[in-house]
């Protein structure tokens, strides 16, 4: 299935052997003595004293040892033309044998015929004599066979030769040169698909290298070089880790030669870890090669329909191959996903082209017809119509499609190529086997991702990877091959999830059914130096696994590792691990669980003394281990109090939201009428002055998300746009939304969104540097209105956890397993900015996920929390309800108290000073009030509290000499609304109507607080009626408090009733006055209320000249408690 690579040309003139210290045998000098052949005696003695020369020589060897008492008795042969993987087994020999017993071997070309037992490494004219061969040994299989006075170690090196043409660094990609060669040789306009292949090469070592510039290749075949590894394990030494700290290296300053005549070979020919050498440390490129990993060349895996297509002439040309979403082609340049459509004819035939291409050119053993990354949705064209089965679930929805195109291509490629393979990866909507089809093509490959997955040790999750296996066997005749995402730590990973049984169990499993692996985790550079304690097991235990056949014991395994590697700290360690294993997953959540894992690790630690080389190994795992350490404080602290939005039974899609971001499909529509969650002031937890509103659906299948948000706007007031491009982090000097989602896999995604649909998102769960390489794949459009815009998003969500780099990881959320999320918004403008959230954080971000609120499907749930919880939005509730039951003393030191918090913010502490300056009025302590004025850290917020002072003492004249030419249009916006409101009424009192009419406009225009608008449209009203003479203005503003309200009761929608039913009664409109008072039920109204609207009842009706009904009226008014005196005084008088 895997080919053999092929070998390379020896070299015509090839340099001495870099590692031999002397050439054998010597030369003869021309001339010299005669022969002594020409005297019979001469010979005779001469032959004698070689007979008894020998016999010395073999009774001083009788015992053959490699090295005896620290001194070499051995020599390692090494054929002058050795490829480049056997000089590395020849120097990784003589090393070692040296650092195990000081002893330094020769490397020599040719044996020294000092009576030294031979080494062979690889092929030679040694082995040739002794009838030794390589022959037969594939894969990295090796063999160790020894005789009287020698010990070869045999194997397939074939060095690898690239065919041409190929990459031979970065610029041969960024100029095209690469793309262009290819079209050159294979006749086809499609992607090159061997672009990185001089990742792939590494410089030799200068000890090793024959010319300058000699490179190895991952590709290299390293038989003796296993044989060589194989033989130093028998001999103690172990690689656990890159570099000196992860080697164990014995003490034996003896070696005897053993008896060997042995055949090892590995169970899988393909053990592919994505290391390249070329961009790989050397420890780790040594590490992998001395665990016996294969990257064979000539397997393309992953997503060659991307490679394909995506470049510039299948762009251009063929549109029409794209995939049909929302009626435009897939086709965004400079983007890594465009999808397609695999019904399309042209397509096939292209594919089948490009394919026998790659055979024809590069002799693949196969080739990739697996889409592009992140496939979770079918092309919406007429010929796709009805190919996604959503019934067969979000790892199944695609297959069907997905693995009749590939089993098409295969069909069609096997006419011309019988031998080669046609590989696809079960992934994503297409991990489940296929219904359509009962057997695959002969010549199709199947990869599965995910498909051993040693992270899911629980019981159940073992019996779904089994039955994903056996679903595939039933399918394909052909062994699998699996491909495996690790955990990567370089994206956030921090679980203990040290799993080497189910890691050599589900290998074990596999061994007889299956090419091998594939396996990807995080593979940089600094491999070797950062998370190293937490990669090198996951690597270690599966390269061993990959050797041993079905009786490798990877409980015996992890013993030995912990007795050599940990030393003292070795049964610690054992129980540590044993404990992380099937308890890691449950580590996200339970508190008790971290602990008990990190007691077991600090027990650990305290067996290996310090400054050991124990201790140092350890402490590789210690630095992994911090970020469990910050999630058991983490977890001993509860969640405080956060709202919750839910989406309920029954409200499901019944038919899918058409993305156009109008918001005005029949499911917004009904669940406007039900529920609709509104956006507070991020810090304090205030109406914001730009209300937001955000409503969320799940479809039936729990596979897409929906949200719909509007943001209130001014009307004609321009939007802030500070982008229109994709993951231009510019965005966020403007307006936009955002959406934080941490699901029950995964904390957390973040989405934003600007009103030009530009998208930024990220995976906030991994390291920095890898936040924006996640894509959400998501959907979405914005409308932007006079006084608002709109955004409208579908989200996938997938259960798969196998592309970590694409889609919503998570379980659609319930009561007993919710998520948390988030919705956030932020305006900026020239003059200020104002940032509001669904959970407000009580801090100066939006980044606080304990803040983050419930977000379940379901019955409605009152959810625990920790009711010891304190922080600013606690503590200020706290305060707001003293300061309404008019308990002002108590309210006063509470806001004086929240002002003083640690890290509180400048708008915290400039909101809670003016709240407790409400207090001090309300005690008439005016000289506290100013006193708490000066201390307000923000200049506009402090005047306006001087100016509330002042008003309250009415002082109108004093507060328009100190502030009447303050520009409000220069203040940050979200602080004019109160400060033009105050001032306002001061000029209402100075009987300056224009002037209270501007500050009135202005306060109500940048104000969303309902009571604080009910207030202002009062006054505009009473300014117009009595400053400005305007009934008709005046019942506008009047009328804007209650028309449209089921319901009224509040002081302001009475008062503005009882007012324009005055107006209205002197515009002669009588039956109209008496029906908009009629909105007050005075029978139910307490207080002043029932008594004032009865004796305007009779006034009205007087008015109407209706007086006997007015005279009973004036009865009930007289008889209703609360009546004030003054009104009672002129009630009476009319009687």
């Amino acid at each position: 299935m895997i080919s053999q690579s092929t070998p390379a040309k020896p070299p015509t003139s090839p340099r001495a052997n870099p590692l031999a210290s002397r050439t054998w045998p010597p030369a003869t000098k021309p001339g010299g003595n005669a022969s002594a052949r020409d005297n019979p005696c001469l010979f005779m003695r001469i032959v004698y004293l070689s007979i008894v020369f020998l016999l010395i020589t073999f009774i001083a060897n009788a015992a053959p040892f490699i090295v005896k008492d620290g001194e070499a008795h051995a020599e390692i042969v090494l054929s002058d033309d050795a490829p480049r993987s056997t000089r590395f087994a020849a120097r990784d020999l003589k090393v070692y044998l040296e650092k195990m017993s000081g002893a330094k071997l020769k490397v020599v070309s040719k044996p020294s015929g000092k009576g030294l037992v031979k080494l062979f490494v690889g092929e030679s004219e040694g082995t040739l004599a002794l009838k030794l061969s390589a022959k037969g040994l594939e894969h990295g299989a090796y063999r160790l066979v020894s005789g009287s006075h020698w010990l070869a170690f045999l194997g397939d090196d074939s060095d690898f030769v690239p065919t041409e043409p190929w990459a031979k660094r970065h610029t041969d990609r960024a100029t095209g040169k690469d793309q262009r060669e290819w079209e050159k040789v294979s006749g086809t306009p499609y992607g090159v698909p061997n672009g990185g292949m001089y990742k792939n090469r590494e410089r030799m070592p200068a000890e090793l290298a024959r010319e300058p510039d000699e490179r190895y290749w991952t590709f290299d075949e390293r038989g003796s070089f296993n044989a060589v590894c194989g033989f130093l394990k028998q001999l103690g030494v172990r690689w656990y880790l890159p570099g000196e700290l992860g080697e164990v290296v014995p003490q034996r300053k003896t070696i005897a030669l053993p008896k060997l005549d042995t055949v090892v070979k590995p169970d899988f020919p393909l053990r592919q870890f994505n290391v390249r050498f070329g961009t790989a440390s050397d420890p780790t490129t040594m590490w992998m090669m001395r665990l016996g990993t294969r990257n064979p060349y000539g397997l393309m895996v992953a997503h060659g329909m991307h490679t394909m297509t995506h470049n510039e002439y299948t762009l251009k040309n063929h549109p029409d191959w794209f995939a049909l979403y929302g009626g435009k082609r897939a086709i965004k340049r400079g983007e890594r996903l465009n999808h397609l459509c695999y019904s399309n004819p042209e397509l096939f035939q292209a594919t089948v082209k490009w394919a026998r291409a790659q055979f024809d050119v590069y002799d693949y053993d196969s080739v990739s017809i697996m889409p592009p990354d992140a496939y979770g949705s079918i092309c919406q064209c007429k010929l796709c119509e009805g190919k996604q089965i959503d019934q067969m679930g979000s790892r199944g929805k695609l297959s069907n499609h997905v693995w009749d195109f590939a089993n098409r291509v295969a069909k069609e490629v096997g006419k011309t190529h019988p031998q080669k393979k046609i590989l696809c990866c079960a992934y994503g909507a297409n991990t489940n086997p296929p219904t359509n089809i009962d057997k695959l093509e002969p010549n199709v490959q199947v990869m599965i991702v995910g498909g051993r997955r040693p992270r899911n040790t629980l019981p159940e999750q073992r019996e779904t990877i089994a039955k994903l296996q056996a679903g595939w066997r039933k399918k394909t005749d052909n062994p699998i091959m699996i491909f495996e995402n690790y955990p990567f730590s370089s994206r956030g990973f921090y679980l203990p999830a040290f799993v080497s049984k189910v890691q050599g169990d589900s290998i074990n499993k596999l061994k007889g059914v299956s090419l091998g692996e594939d396996i990807w985790l995080s593979m940089r550079q600094d491999f070797d130096t950062v998370d190293v304690g937490f990669n090198h097991f996951q690597v270690y235990f599966t390269a061993r696994a990959y050797w041993g056949g079905k009786a490798y014991d990877p409980v015996a395994e992890l013993a030995e590792y912990c007795r050599l590697f940990y030393g003292p700290a070795g049964k610690a360690m054992q129980a540590f691990f044993e404990y992380c294993e099937p308890n890691y997953q449950a580590m996200e959540k339970h508190k008790a669980k971290v602990d008990q894992a990190l007691a077991l690790f600090d027990l650990a630690k305290t067996r290996a003394p310090a400054d050991s080389v124990y201790a140092k190994r350890l402490g590789l795992i210690d630095g992994f281990l911090n970020t469990l350490r910050s999630k058991s404080k983490l977890l001993g602290r509860k969640r405080g109090p956060v709202p919750y939005m839910r989406t309920v039974g029954g409200w499901e899609l019944k038919e899918p939201i058409l993305i156009d971001g109008k918001l005005d499909d029949q499911h917004w529509e009904r669940h406007r009428s039900w529920t609709v969650g509104r956006l507070r002031e991020l810090q304090t937890g205030a109406q914001p002055v730009f209300g937001t509103t955000v409503m969320s659906a799940w479809d039936r299948s729990g596979q897409n998300l929906y949200f719909a948000i509007r943001c209130d706007e001014r009307p004609g007031e321009k939007l802030n746009v500070t982008s229109t491009r994709r993951e231009d982090q510019a965005m966020w000097y403007g307006d936009c939304v955002e959406i934080h989602l941490e699901t029950d896999s995964h904390s957390y995604y973040q989405l934003a969104i600007n009103p030009a649909g530009a998208l930024v998102d990220l995976d906030r769960g991994v390291d920095k540097h890898s936040w924006f390489r996640w894509e959400s794949q998501a959907e979405f459009a914005t409308h932007v209105a006079e006084d608002h815009w709109t955004v409208e998003i579908r989200i996938p969500v997938t259960t798969d956890e196998n592309d970590p780099l694409n889609f919503v990881v998570g379980r659609k959320p319930s009561v007993s397993l919710p998520w948390h999320f988030n919705v956030c918004r932020q305006r900026i403008r020239e003059h200020g900015a104002e940032y509001s959230a669904f959970s407000p954080t009580g801090t100066a971000g939006f980044h606080a996920p304990r803040k983050f609120a419930q977000f379940y499907a379901g019955h409605s749930n009152k959810f625990e929390f920790d009711p010891e919880y304190v922080d600013y939005l606690v503590a200020g509730k706290v305060a707001e309800n003293l300061l309404r039951a008019r308990k002002n003393q108590e309210a006063l030191a509470a806001y004086v108290a929240l002002a003083a918090t640690k890290n509180a913010t400048d708008l915290q502490q400039a909101s809670s000073l003016r709240r407790a300056a409400s207090a001090a009025r309300n005690l008439k302590d005016y000289a506290k009030a100013d006193e708490l004025a000066g201390r307000i850290p923000l200049p506009a917020v402090a005047k306006t509290v001087r100016m509330e002072n002042l008003l309250d003492q009415r002082k109108h004249s004093e507060l328009l000499q100190q502030f009447d030419k303050e520009d409000f249009s220069k203040w940050p916006f979200p602080q004019v609304a109160p400060a033009a409101f105050a001032r306002a009424r001061a000029y209402l009192q100075s009987k300056n109507g224009k002037a209270a009419e501007a500050d009135l406009q202005d306060a109500l225009a940048l104000t969303s607080d309902k009571r604080l608008r009910a207030s202002i449209l009062v006054n505009l009203g009473h300014n117009r009626e009595t400053n400005l003479k305007d009934d008709a203005g005046a019942l506008v503003a009047y009328r804007l408090n209650f028309e449209g309200k089921e319901r009224i009761g509040g002081a302001e929608e009475l008062r503005s009733v009882q007012q324009a039913a005055r107006i209205l009664s002197r515009q002669g409109k009588h039956d109209d006055a008496l029906q908009t008072l009629a909105r007050i039920d005075a029978t139910k109204q307490t207080g002043s209320w029932g008594a004032t609207t009865y004796a305007i009842q009779g006034d009205l009706l007087v008015a109407a000249g209706r007086k006997s009904e007015a005279r009973a009226a004036y009865e009930n008014a007289l008889a209703k408690p609360g009546l004030p005196k003054t009104w009672r005084e002129a009630i009476e008088k009319k009687f």
